[in-house]
């Protein structure tokens, strides 16, 4: 119940009773108490509510204002900083607070304009504060909010610590606190603690938003040249035809030379040049120029030209250093380890499977890495660099070489060079291996020939007319500049010649890089002469004799090492120093395996000298013929001297002379006949004697291919021999026999 006022009616109701008044204040001193208490009560209504630590201003005194106010601005990214103004507007505006406030010295702290303030990257201005507050210059940090000053707890709590310490005041767009009172420190760690959640928060949402879209196969970043953005987030090869053959080509050249470096070279001798985009300042435009190593092999490396989106190629590995987490951008993971991999995702330059080989390829060329690979082919002369291991400790043999010009090659595993010095495993020259490897990959290549001689001559001219259609593409694209060009001058108003000389320069830079092209592609047009009767007949001989072709002098050696990688896969070699040979074990690709024997060099012999055979033919020979007929056997068999000349009449002689061979002498009788020599004396034709040798009537042995066939003397008195030089003389035909048939008699 309200107790009715005995006031007058003018006075207002009030909605309490008045208190009983006491005598202990006189009467005369009511009225001064009540108007003291009046005003003290307008007063207290007058100003803002104050917080239980009390007011702003009383948590700022003379003690704070004589020392510096350090306003701290900072925007994550460049892109905030050039777009989002309002906000560097709204921190520099702090620094007019503070003088409001009483400050006299404002500091403003902006270097970390662009930098996150996550923890992951390192602060100058953060620091520069800190080492302020540790000082105790600082009597109070501005900031427009604690996501400014940090975005993780560690860096948030440590600047509050300091601030304990230092007795520095925190104030931000809702009001100043000091670190030191219970409640304000609380309320500033609930506000890093919220920021710290507020950034994982967002990046959990963008991080969900890209991870669904990288999963559709959506293209989000910039795609590589050669392609272009399409509707709906895809992509496609560019209508540019310049662009598309240009890449078409790398690709071309890349699985006909086996080698990116090969590749490059060819690029820089035919002084062929290569599309790149170029970014600058938001514009993309396309610069033609020579490629470099690292732009084709991004290139030839990148599942994008094979059709394929692959995400997740690489990641960001996180250590620690000194005090904060590092961050290194671009470590490349294996395939099985990709995120996202959607093969047929868009047309491609090349097949998944050619991509495929790429990679095996370039990571057989490669040697820099902990894995022992095969290497691409060198200038060496050591023919199989690479592909011998150690039968001994399992690693690979490395090539030394020593000498003169020739450089003689020599094999060699260093793993016992590795340990506290211990011996190396073996040591042996690269000739007599190399020759034997050789004379077993012609042997197994030899159908392949004729093969190889009908495709070079259907590709005669593929590759001029490849190179030509390049060229007149650049050309057409030239051409096109220039008429791009001088409709734009033709258009400008002359009178406005600071547009008009700018114009008129690119005009003419347009017909200088037309005419250029011009000239390449009439130099190209030339027609090479076509191929001979001749030069058509030797290519297809050589084809059929693959021996001539390996030992021409201008048959480039790194080609020829591409031949025996592509055949072998490895060869493990193991030395028998007792026997004085060299074991080889030879791993085919097709996953056949060959055992073959080397002899070792004497010691004092050199790759020039004889090899035993040789001797042991030359010495038979010289039994029965003069210098001059072993010559023209010599050669008609394909045996060459130590230094792989052709032989003569000389060097047999010389030969002969350093192995003490004795000379055939022509009054001595030889002990076996040839074919000829048989015939003659039986009085048959050579036919017949040919018949018996291969019937097996007649004995006769031929101690080497394309050696005459030898038949001793006694041989020819053999009754079968006589039976059937009489019946060849009365002309009766005697049937032939297969000594591999089994004779049955009738029943």
């Amino acid at each position: 119940m309200l107790a009715t006022s005995k006031s007058p009616p003018t006075q207002a109701t009030l909605p309490f009773e008045k208190p009983e008044i006491d005598g202990r204040i006189p009467d005369e001193r009511r009225p001064e108490c009540i108007a003291l208490i009046r005003e003290l009560m307008e007063t207290v209504a007058s100003l803002p509510q104050t917080e239980p630590g009390g007011s702003h201003d009383d948590k700022i005194d003379e003690r704070h204002r004589s020392r510096s106010a350090f306003v701290y601005i900072r925007q994550s990214t460049l892109q905030q900083v050039r777009t989002n103004t309002e906000s560097a507007r709204r921190q520099y505006g702090l620094e007019g607070r503070a003088r409001e406030l009483g400050f006299n010295s404002v500091i403003v702290i902006d270097e970390d304009l662009g930098i996150s303030g996550t923890g992951s990257h390192e602060r100058p201005g953060f620091a520069r504060l800190l080492a302020a507050v540790c000082k105790g210059e600082a009597g109070a940090v501005f900031a427009l909010e604690a996501s400014r000053l940090a975005r993780n707890n560690r860096d948030w709590h440590h600047l509050i610590d300091l601030c304990v310490l230092t007795e520095t005041l925190v104030v931000d767009a809702e009001g100043v606190y000091d670190p030191r009172l219970l409640n304000d420190r609380m309320l500033l760690g609930l506000k890093g603690t919220m920021s710290e959640f507020e950034i994982g928060v967002l990046r959990q949402r963008a991080q969900e938003a890209y991870r669904q879209k990288v999963q559709r196969g959506a293209v989000l970043t910039l795609v590589p040249i050669g392609f272009d953005r399409s509707e709906a987030d895809g992509i496609e090869l560019t209508p540019d035809r310049q662009i598309r053959e240009a890449i078409a080509t790398l690709f071309q050249r890349f699985e006909a030379l086996g080698t990116l470096r090969q590749v490059l070279l060819w690029y820089h001798e035919e002084q062929i040049t290569f599309p790149r985009r170029r970014r600058h300042q938001g514009v993309t435009t396309i610069q033609w120029r020579l490629p470099d190593y690292q732009q084709l092999l991004r290139i030839v490396k990148n599942p994008t030209y094979a059709g394929a989106f692959a995400h997740g190629r690489s990641r960001v590995q996180t250590t620690v250093v000194g005090d904060r987490s590092h961050k290194s951008p671009g470590r490349r993971v294996p395939m099985e380890q990709w995120e996202v991999l959607i093969k047929d995702h868009h047309e491609g330059y090349i097949t998944w499977e050619r991509y495929m080989k790429n990679l095996e390829l370039l990571k057989a060329n490669s040697t820099k890495t902990r894995e022992v690979h095969v290497g691409a082919p060198r200038a060496g002369t050591a023919m199989l660099s690479g592909l011998l291991r150690c039968a001994k400790c399992g690693l690979k043999l490395s090539v030394a070489y020593r000498g003169g010009p020739g450089r003689n090659g020599r094999y060699q595993c260093m793993s016992g060079c590795r340990e506290q010095g211990r011996p190396i495993c073996q040591s042996f020259a690269a000739f007599r291996v190399d020759q034997a490897i050789e004379a077993e990959v012609l042997k197994a290549c030899e159908p392949l020939g004729v093969e190889a001689s009908i495709q070079a001559l259907a590709m005669e001219r593929r590759e001029t007319d490849h190179k030509r259609k390049m060229l007149d593409i650049a050309l057409e694209k030239a051409r096109y500049e220039v008429d791009r060009a001088w409709r734009q001058y033709d258009a400008v108003d002359p009178a406005n010649r600071l547009v008009a000389a700018e114009l008129e320069a690119r005009w003419n830079r347009a017909m200088a890089n037309a005419v250029e092209a011009e000239s390449r592609l009439k130099h190209a047009a030339i027609e090479p002469a076509p191929l001979s009767q001749e030069q058509r007949e030797k290519i297809f001989s050589l084809g059929t004799n693959l021996r001539e072709l390996w030992e021409a002098p201008n048959a480039p050696l790194e080609l020829k090492k591409r031949i025996l990688r592509k055949v072998i896969r490895e060869i493990v070699v193991g030395t028998d120093d007792p026997a004085g040979r060299i074991e080889l074990i030879i791993h085919w690709a097709g996953g056949v395996h060959t055992r073959l024997h080397v002899m070792k060099n004497r010691c004092g012999r050199n790759k020039h000298a004889a090899n035993k055979e040789a001797v042991e033919l030359i010495q038979e020979l010289a039994r029965g013929w003069p210098d001059r007929y072993i010559a023209k056997i010599l050669n008609r068999i394909g045996s060459r001297t130590g230094p792989g000349n052709s032989w003569s009449e000389t060097r047999v002689r010389s030969f002969r002379n350093q192995h003490d061979i004795p000379v055939f002498s022509a009054g001595t009788e030889r002990p076996w006949l040839t074919m000829e020599e048989a015939a003659g004396q039986l009085a048959v034709s050579v036919a017949v004697v040919r018949t018996m040798v291969n019937q097996g009537r007649l004995p006769a042995r031929q101690i080497a291919p394309g050696v005459p066939w030898m038949i001793e003397h006694h041989d020819l008195k053999r009754q079968e021999v006589a039976d059937r030089v009489r019946d060849a003389k009365l002309g009766r035909k005697t049937p032939r026999e297969d000594a591999r048939q089994i004779t049955m008699s009738c029943i």
